[in-house]
């Protein structure tokens, strides 16, 4: 969905039009649930978190202001969420479905390093301190600008950047890579 559009489904479900709050979720629902499961690799908190967040967004929009794009509002609140279901939960992490494959097309060698290395990389991501990691999320997997992030995070753009690039250091660091 473009910015336009976006602003314009946002001022129309401001004013309590549901058809346009639902062009929202539907526009924004995926890649939402995509950025909570990176950040706690469960499948049913990611949608327990994503939904919750939409409900917030919902039952929030009329204090909604306007001074940043509905996706950048939605994220801060998912993040929120996300946070305040770790420390409800007690628990960052949980079983995922990593002994699950469902059924598989032929693997070829190339597929199974790739899974690997996409493996290393994504517990690597787990090890980095909460902000770094999902300034690194925000950033790569999301594709947020660092404005975004900034927002999302609720902090400054530079600790946005110093987070992100911080975290991005210490991947390096810790999986061998180099700089690309």
């Amino acid at each position: 969905m473009d910015w336009e559009k976006e602003r314009e489904f946002t001022k129309r479900a401001r004013e309590g039009d549901e058809e346009a709050f639902g062009e929202l979720v539907r526009a924004h629902q995926k890649k939402l649930y995509n950025f909570i499961y990176r950040l706690c690799e469960n499948h049913d908190d990611a949608a327990e978190v994503t939904q919750r967040a939409f409900v917030k967004a919902y039952f929030s929009l009329r204090n909604f202001r306007g001074d940043s794009l509905f996706r950048t509002w939605l994220f801060r609140i998912a993040l929120n969420t996300f946070r305040n279901h770790v420390r409800d939960e007690g628990r960052r992490k949980h079983q995922t479905l990593d002994g699950w494959d469902p059924p598989a097309r032929e693997r070829t060698f190339s597929m199974m390093v790739e899974k690997e290395e996409r493996k290393k990389l994504a517990e690597a991501v787990e090890t980095l301190p909460e902000r770094q990691r999902e300034a690194v999320v925000l950033r790569v997997h999301e594709g947020h600008s660092f404005n975004e992030v900034a927002g999302i995070m609720g902090c400054s753009v530079g600790a946005a950047k110093a987070s992100y690039h911080q975290g991005v250091k210490k991947l390096k660091e810790t999986i061998g890579g180099e700089e690309q």
